[in-house]
């Protein structure tokens, strides 16, 4: 029996090394993936700064210079320079006329308005020439939510209520050199529901560009929630806003150095716009 002593220890020892690469390759697979890198604080905001009666029904809100950002309200067809050392708006640049403002973006020097119905207006900060177009989103979609993507050199528009029903949650994209709109994604009922999200609840009031990371916030007003959506259309991450600090949370913006401004409507009391430092 001596003869066969060897091929036994080897069957054994290959036995015992299939065993622990076995154990080690379930345990790996049995860790989860890591969680989103979430930067920001929602429940602890850095200030909170009361906005005048005028801006009761903020809409928008965008980076405009340093230390400043613009806001729109609903109604009138004006820019409010908001300064973020004082808590206090400084300017009003109005261009003229009234409308159904959803937002505001701030691009090399040209300030674009957006109303619900897609009319775009752009103009200059200091100048009286103003240019308003229908930039051809399709009809019977409420747009409420104006962003920038300076990588694509695009503006983006966040839909409220979609052309053909629930199905059609998009965001579309404006290409401000071919001067064209297109459908840049659909977020289905499925994506939201697997989110942990309702998707009757999905109403987008803002969206903003991260400077940082490029992935795309979205808030919802209806909902009371802040979703992290990246470039492929994928929902990294959300988190709901306390109704109790976000009222109607209507605009969104982001500081060159991450840090997260909300503008959430009054609904009778004070508009606000929150500042949520980014933290790396």
């Amino acid at each position: 029996m001596r003869p066969y002593l060897p091929l036994v220890c080897l069957t054994l020892l290959m036995g015992c090394g299939s065993s622990s690469t076995t154990q080690q390759s379930s345990a790996a697979a049995e860790q989860k993936a890591p969680a989103y890198p979430f930067a920001y604080q929602l429940n602890k905001p850095a200030s909170v700064a009361k906005l005048p009666k005028k801006l009761e029904e903020v809409s928008g809100l965008t980076y405009y210079k340093d230390g400043k950002l613009l806001c729109i309200q609903d109604e009138v067809a004006a820019a409010y320079v908001f300064d973020t050392r004082t808590g206090k708006v400084i300017e009003d640049i109005d261009f003229g006329g009234y409308g159904d403002f959803e937002g505001i973006e701030y691009v090399d020097g040209t300030i674009y308005a957006l109303e619900s119905n897609g009319m775009l207006s752009r103009f200059e900060p200091r100048s009286l020439r103003i240019a308003r177009s229908n930039i051809g989103i399709p009809k019977k979609t409420e747009v409420e939510g104006l962003g920038y993507d300076p990588k694509a050199k695009q503006l983006l528009i966040a839909v409220k209520k979609g052309s053909t029903g629930s199905s059609d949650k998009a965001v579309y994209t404006y290409d401000l050199t071919r001067k064209t709109v297109y459908k840049a994604l659909n977020i289905s009922d499925v994506q939201l529901t697997e989110a942990g999200i309702d998707p009757g609840s999905y109403k987008p009031s803002g969206i903003a560009v991260h400077p940082i990371t490029g992935d795309w916030y979205v808030i919802t007003s209806a909902g009371h929630r802040l979703l992290i959506i990246d470039r492929p259309g994928k929902i990294r991450y959300n988190e709901p806003l306390d109704p109790q600090l976000f009222r109607q949370p209507e605009g969104i913006c982001f500081a060159p150095n991450g840090d997260l401004y909300i503008a959430s409507e009054g609904k009778g009391k004070k508009a606000e716009i929150l500042t949520f430092p980014y933290r790396k």
